[in-house]
């Protein structure tokens, strides 16, 4: 499952959705836009590709 699909479900950008899912403490403009995507999330079994995040931060 990518951040892509989850953002294209609940009508959000990418960015949004990466933030939410990397960020607890992060504010969305609405905090129904905040659960929906932790729902959606969870729903369609989401998890952080590793080898992405190790390209991403350089290891």
């Amino acid at each position: 499952m990518s951040l892509k699909k989850i953002a294209e479900k609940i009508g959000v950008s990418t960015a949004t959705v990466s933030r939410v899912l990397n960020n607890p403490n992060y504010k969305c403009s609405t905090s129904q836009t905040r659960e929906k995507i932790w729902e959606i999330a969870m729903e369609m079994n989401y998890a952080p590709n590793e080898a992405a995040r190790n390209l991403k931060k350089g290891n």
